[in-house]
C-alpha cells in the first residue's frame, strides 16, 4: 500500500480484480497472494534450470568464439552416410516391431 492507504499494484484493474478474486477464493489478501506465487515461482526447478541454460549458453558462446576453427582442417568432403538407403529398402522387412 501507499502513504494514503490505497494498494500499488503493476495490475491494470481488470488483471487486479482477477486477483482479488483468486485470493479470496484461497482466503487470502492479493498481497500475499501475489508473494506467495512470486516465491513459488522462483522455487520452481524449470525457472531455475532455464536460469542456468542461460548462464552455460553465455559461457559456452565465449569458449567457442575464442576456438580457432581452422585447427579442425578444411575438409569439405561430407561425412558419408552412416547408413545409405534406397526406396526399395523402405519396403523391405527389417525384422523391427512396427
Amino acid at each position: 500500500m501507499d502513504q494514503n492507504g490505497a494498494p500499488v499494484s503493476g495490475f491494470d484493474p481488470e488483471e487486479y480484480a482477477r486477483v482479488e478474486q483468486a485470493a479470496q477464493l484461497v482466503g487470502k489478501t492479493p498481497e500475499v497472494f501475489v508473494r506467495d506465487a512470486a516465491l513459488a515461482a522462483a522455487a520452481d526447478p524449470f525457472l531455475k534450470a532455464l536460469g542456468k541454460a542461460r548462464d552455460r549458453v553465455a559461457h559456452l558462446s565465449e569458449v567457442f568464439g575464442t576456438q580457432d576453427t581452422s585447427a579442425a582442417g578444411d575438409d569439405t568432403e561430407a561425412w558419408p552416410d552412416p547408413a545409405p538407403m534406397s526406396s526399395r529398402d523402405l519396403h523391405q522387412p527389417h525384422g523391427h516391431a512396427a
